[in-house]
């Protein structure tokens, strides 16, 4: 058997499994304490089959992930990205774990033999997990992982397991009943468990390090199912030591019971001797465990019993090994790491000892990648002690290391390997593969179980062949004999083929050399043929999408089975094929196989062939002609052929053909290219390369002819007498036809009518004399036309061009947008009606009509429409051309007659509204009114109130009120208003002001003003500037004041004379902020004062003089005085007699 080799780390991680050449792979998903911890993970294919074949993956449910399937052959392997976190379908949730999942983990499937191994990688973890393939499949197991002594919050136990067949009863026992598995968004703690699942459906156990059972409790635990399964078991994350230590990802798939052995092979590590230890798992009682060929047992195990052999016990030099022996199956796993931290345990599952190991593997792929990320790499291999051992094809030249305790095996390791290796040697191998790097490690074995070969039963189905030396069970040496039944024929290239061979026992008889011992051996190969039944022979059917339905069972012979399935399914549900509904494709016809005999299958290969495209095809429409002499029976001539384009659309390579039935087209039959008739329909048969035909159709239409006079005369007033004017030819349509929907234009002959072409220069302004003829193309809404003669007379007017009827308005305000004085007003142009009509004889009817300038006129365009409210276009005279007509379309005047005059009103203006100033003392006072306009004319002048001196444009007032003047120009009539308002008012006779606070008051003064006489409103103001209606002024600071008064309507202005206060302030502060910061008292020169200043002791602290305007800041003697009260004396002189004045005030700092 294989043997399970060390993965080297510097740093975190190491796992070592051996993998088995298999067809079928299954893979059950896992979890992790710490999703955290959970990164990319992919899946590695390779094989050494040099045809390429596809390996399927699927998930537990069968649905093929992205990409599936996958291409591989010998030399050119595959990497497949399976997830890139927890959870995926790999790495459970917790919420998923202890439930069954049908959707979970992968099963990988091909029709050849190949290699899997599942690699994860994370920040500061890495691990690859070796497939099993089909020696994975068991009913009975003993799981191992690493046995804990220190909890770890991302700690846990993992195992996991997937049934293959429906109907598997998976059974979890003996193990610690002190054990607590993660059961969904809870805990479980049964002592055993069991779980009923169906093929591809999954199991993770899981139990985390806080439960101190947990930390080997499940160590040795027993698997067992009632059909075939496969089991993964490990620790995402465990460690040997404590969890500031390290710890790492540990797991591996292992194989069942039946498949374990009693002889192995282990290569220590580079770790410490905390993480090296063989860890070995008994399957029966008393069994006895023996090291490097010693005859004392090490230790005595029961059945579940698990034991740690101690690292000592590795031997040798260029690489250390340990051969382990027992009396009694046993599982065998290794704890091992990849240096001397204990950060990067791993536990391998390591195969037994076995002479029929494979003697290759090829190959290994991306030995030193996981994903993107790169390692150091190495090769460990097993093999004997003769062998020649081959790398790449080259001989390797590293030293072996013999086993000590069976000299028939030695070891090797190869160093620093890249990209994709092949291994080979002359003898049995077991290879394994170890990689590095600064913060990851991985590996993991690539050999097959080495089995001795057995005797084996094989049924075949008579329509296939096989490979005998394949199907032995087991590793047969090559190079064997071949003895056959009585009377059959001989074996070729080990190839059983039911027409060639008969069934029986077949015998391969080769020779063996185990530990230095040559053995012959017999197997025998049972092969019994089962009959594969008749499904019938491939065919193929040519049919249009417009065929009749077709069944296709006929079409596989005589003799086929009946009641085999159709894929991909018809539309009937059945074998019938419909045209219309199926598509073109191979069907395949397949009845149930045996079991034995794959489902047989014949093909009928249908080619539906589309038809030709049938379009939506538009009428031929042709008008009616007189090519029969009549153009309006409704028959004419059509060409059919002329629908060939519309018929073909981007078709190529379609044969067209008309009929005049379905019946006809159908046979294609009594074809026809034209045809003389009226409306009908015509069936086109289009028939493509493929002889499919499909009938489209499409009506002939007869279009009629427009209804018109074919012969009118136009008539236009002439201006003048040439008998050359102005024609709008458009204004003959009304005279050829009334119908609005009609199209006309006009030419200078009939052929250009005819033809679309010869037109005239300006159809609306047409110059002609008298007699000339235009023809006019009259065409109706089917493009259908016919051809009128117009014939065109000038007509003299009647009226002299001289004559002129003016229309004055004035130019009066209407409105915002239509002021006074713009230019611009209404009139009512139909008031020369009656004069024109006055210039006619009695009797007759006329229409008016008029334009802006001749042009239209002449051609009728653009009429005014608002006759009767025109506003004029051109600034105060304006012409107007008047266009009559009488009733018999004679014409009776047509020319400038009508001229409008806008009339400017009086341009009066009084001026503003004003005020008179009165005497104050007499109260007498007059002004003037002017409304005289500006612009000389005639005028005549109504007042209101009435002037005295009549009709005046000059008004002397002397009374306040409103005054209005009407003026009309008496030439025009026009009138024009205006109106002022005059108000009265006057200055005062005269002002006086007092002060009515006494001298030295304590803080501000008071004056009061008086006015006497005037007839106005009066303000007050100190400075001339600020003005207030009071004549009284308050809080006054010491000083000098004049009082001024005005009139508000500004007839005047006085002053009084200066007037002086006399206060003194109630404090000071001198802190020199620019405010209060001295104390002084104001006073009028004639006082010839002087103040002392005392404190409050009544020592003199300064004298000032008011004549000098002195003041004092607070000191003496240039000391500062402290903040209290402070005593003064005013002694001064008021009309001539001696005064004096005592108060005091505050020092603040």
């Amino acid at each position: 058997m294989l043997k399970k080799l060390l993965l080297l780390t510097y740093l975190l991680t190491s796992l070592l499994g051996f993998s088995q050449l298999s067809n079928k792979h299954w893979l059950p998903p896992l979890h992790s304490r710490n999703q955290q911890l959970v990164s990319s993970h992919y899946i590695y294919l390779s094989t050494p089959e040099p045809v390429p074949f596809q390996v399927t993956i699927k998930n537990g449910n069968g649905t093929p992930i992205a990409g599936s399937p996958f291409t591989i052959s010998q030399g050119n392997p595959r990497s497949v990205l399976i997830g890139a976190q927890q959870p995926s379908s790999m790495f459970l949730a917790v919420t998923d774990v202890n439930v069954v999942k049908s959707d979970k983990g992968l099963i990988l499937e091909a029709p050849k033999d190949f290699y899997a191994s599942f690699r994860v990688v994370s920040e500061n973890h890495a691990e690859t997990l070796i497939l099993k393939g089909k020696d994975g499949l068991g009913t009975q197991f003993r799981v191992g992982s690493l046995p804990q002594v220190y909890d770890g919050s991302t700690r846990n136990f993992v195992t996991s397991f997937m049934a293959t067949e429906d109907g598997t009863s998976v059974t979890v026992s003996d193990y610690d009943p002190n054990v607590v598995f993660q059961a969904g968004n809870g805990t479980n703690n049964a002592n055993t468990q069991t779980f009923n699942l169906n093929k591809g459906q999954t199991v993770v156990l899981s139990g985390y390090t806080d439960t101190p059972a947990n930390l080997t409790g499940f160590v040795g635990a027993l698997v067992t199912s009632t059909k075939p399964i496969i089991v993964n078991t490990g620790n995402c994350l465990a460690g040997m030591s404590t969890e500031t230590d390290g710890q790492d990802i540990t797991l591996d798939q292992i194989v069942p019971i039946e498949k374990v052995g009693t002889e192995y092979a282990l290569v220590r590590g580079n770790g410490s001797n905390l993480s090296e230890f063989p860890l070995v798992i008994a399957t029966e009682d008393n069994t006895q465990i023996y090291v490097n060929g010693s005859t004392i047992p090490l230790t005595t195990l029961n059945a579940g019993d698990y034991h740690l052999i101690q690292n000592s016990l590795y031997q040798g030099t260029n690489n250390r090994n340990m051969y382990v022996t027992s009396n009694k199956p046993i599982y065998m796993y290794q704890i091992i790491a990849g240096d001397v931290r204990d950060a990067t345990n791993g536990l391998n599952f390591i195969p037994p000892l076995s002479c029929f190991f494979q003697k290759s593997v090829d190959l290994i792929p991306s030995i030193n990648q996981i994903g993107p990320v790169i390692y150091t790499s190495d090769v460990i291999a097993l093999t004997s002690n003769d062998a020649v051992l081959s790398i790449n094809g080259d001989v390797v030249t590293e030293l072996p290391e013999p086993l000590q305790g069976n000299a028939n095996w030695v070891t090797y390791q190869i160093r620093d390997l890249i990209g994709d290796v092949s291994i080979s040697s002359t003898g049995p191998l077991a290879v394994g593969v170890l990689g590095r790097s600064g913060a990851a490690g991985f590996g993991g074995y690539y050999s097959g179980f080495g089995s001795t070969p057995e005797d084996t039963s094989i049924t075949i189905c008579s329509n296939n062949t096989i490979n005998l030396f394949d199907s032995i069970n087991g590793n047969p040496e090559l190079g064997g004999t071949w003895a056959v039944p009585t009377g059959g024929n001989p074996i070729v290239s080990n190839i059983f083929n039911p027409n060639n061979n008969i069934p029986g026992d077949y015998y391969y008889n080769f020779s063996k050399t185990c530990d230095g011992t040559t053995i012959s051996l017999s197997i025998k190969i049972t092969v019994n043929v089962e009959q594969a039944p008749f499904v019938g022979n491939n065919n193929t059917l040519n049919t249009c999408k417009n065929s009749p339905t077709t069944d296709l069972y006929t079409l596989l012979g005589p003799g086929a089975v009946s009641g085999g399935t159709w894929s991909p399914a018809l539309s009937s549900g059945g074998s019938i094929f419909n045209p219309a509904l199926d598509s073109s494709g191979t069907y395949t016809y397949s009845i149930t196989g045996t079991g034995i005999c794959d489902a047989p299958s014949a093909e009928i290969v249908v080619n539906n062939y589309d038809l030709p495209i049938l379009y939506q095809i538009s009428d031929l429409e042709n008008c009616d002609d007189a090519t029969d002499g009549d153009d309006s029976n409704g028959f004419v001539n059509f060409d059919l052929t002329t629908k060939n384009n519309d018929l073909l659309g981007t078709q190529t390579g379609i044969t067209i053909t008309y009929h005049t039935s379905p019946g006809d087209a159908l046979l294609g039959q009594n074809s026809i290219t034209n045809i003389y008739s009226n409306n009908r329909i015509i069936y086109a048969r289009l028939t493509n390369a493929s002889n499919c035909s499909a009938i489209n159709s499409f009506n002939l239409v007869v279009k009629s002819l427009p209804i018109i006079n074919n012969n009118v005369s136009l008539k236009q007033c002439d201006i003048d007498s040439d008998a050359i004017t102005n024609f709008n030819l458009t204004q003959a349509n009304i005279l050829i036809s009334t119908d609005n929907s009609y199209t006309f234009s006009y030419h200078n002959s009939q052929n250009g009518a005819e033809q679309n072409n010869d037109f005239v220069t300006n159809e609306t302004f047409f110059n002609a004399a008298n007699g000339s003829i235009v023809w006019a193309r009259v065409q109706n809404t089917q493009g259908c036309y016919r051809v009128a003669q117009v014939n065109l007379i000038v007509s003299t007017t009647t009226i002299n061009q001289n004559y002129v009827f003016p229309i004055n308005e004035c130019d009066d305000y209407i409105d915002a947008n239509d002021p006074d004085a713009d230019g611009y007003d209404y009139f009512n142009l139909t008031v020369i009606e009656s004069p024109i009509r006055a210039l006619f004889p009695v009797g007759q009817t006329y229409t008016f009509s008029y334009y802006l300038n001749q042009n239209d006129a002449q051609s009728e365009l653009n009429p005014i429409t608002n006759p009767t409210n025109y506003r004029n276009e051109v600034i105060n005279s304006q012409v107007i051309w008047v266009r009559i007509e009488s009733n018999l379309y004679e014409c009776a005047g047509l020319g400038p007659f009508l001229k409008l005059i806008v009339d400017p009103l009086p341009n009066v203006n009084l001026g503003n509204d004003f005020t008179i100033c009165l005497d104050p003392y007499t109260g007498q006072g007059s002004s003037t009114l002017n409304a005289t306009p500006s612009t000389p004319g005639n005028y005549s002048y109504v007042w209101n109130p009435t002037n005295p001196a009549g009709n005046s444009p000059l008004f002397t007032v002397s009374q306040a009120g409103t005054y209005q003047v009407e003026v009309t120009n008496t030439t025009t009539s026009c009138v024009n208003t205006d109106t002022i308002v005059v108000t009265l008012s006057s200055e005062p006779e005269s002002i006086s002001a007092v002060i009515i606070s006494p001298a030295f008051s304590n803080g501000a003064t008071t004056i009061q003003a008086s006015v006497v006489g005037g007839f106005g409103v009066y303000e007050y103001s100190l400075d001339g500037i600020v003005w207030q209606s009071s004549p009284i002024f308050t809080n006054l600071e010491n000083g000098t004041y004049m009082v001024y008064v005005r009139d508000i309507l500004g007839c005047g202005l006085l002053v009084t004379q200066e007037l002086k206060t006399i206060t003194y302030p109630n404090y000071f502060t001198p802190n020199n902020d620019g405010y209060n910061d001295v104390w002084k008292i104001e006073l009028p020169t004639s006082y010839e004062a002087s103040i002392s200043i005392y404190d409050r002791y009544g020592k003199l602290i300064k004298k000032l003089n008011s004549l000098n305007n002195e003041v004092w800041d607070g000191t003496y003697n240039g000391n500062l005085l402290p903040s209290t009260d402070y005593w003064f004396r005013v002694e001064y002189t008021e009309n001539n007699t001696k005064k004096e004045f005592k108060s005091h005030f505050s020092l603040k700092r």
